[in-house]
């Protein structure tokens, strides 16, 4: 499931609701997306921060998923080129880092111009998409 490197662009992580998940779950669901970003091997975690921190505060190994259904659908819909634009270009709160290390991922600092914005709402394309 993981390809690559574990990265994301994601560093805010509530401390409570981690120590709330650590208390209570056995089981860490974490949902990620393998890709290749400028021509590297990438998995990018995608949703499940606060159970990997969680999995991580007790030793346990998280349980990787894949991303669901309606993503999957979206990214696919996309040439690989534009799925890799859109993954450079739209980052949560930070540049991508190593989830690791916590280093940040310098060859994906820069934004991708070699595609048009594009903006997806409502299951359809509204910006960018032809």
């Amino acid at each position: 499931m993981i390809k690559g490197d574990l990265i994301s662009c994601q560093r805010y992580i509530n401390k409570a609701k981690v120590l709330d998940k650590a208390a209570r779950f056995k089981r860490f669901i974490v949902a990620v997306y393998p890709i290749v970003l400028r021509g590297k091997q990438y998995t990018v975690l995608m949703d499940g921060h606060h159970n990997y921190a969680a999995a991580k505060l007790v030793g346990a190994t998280p349980d990787y998923r894949p991303v669901g259904k309606k993503a999957l659908r979206i990214l696919n819909a996309m040439p690989e080129k534009e799925r890799e634009a859109h993954f450079i270009n739209n980052i949560t709160d930070s540049h991508y880092y190593f989830v690791e290390t916590g280093e940040v991922v310098e060859d994906l600092v820069l934004p991708d111009t070699s595609h048009p914005l594009a903006v997806h709402v409502n299951n359809q394309w509204v910006l960018g998409h032809g």
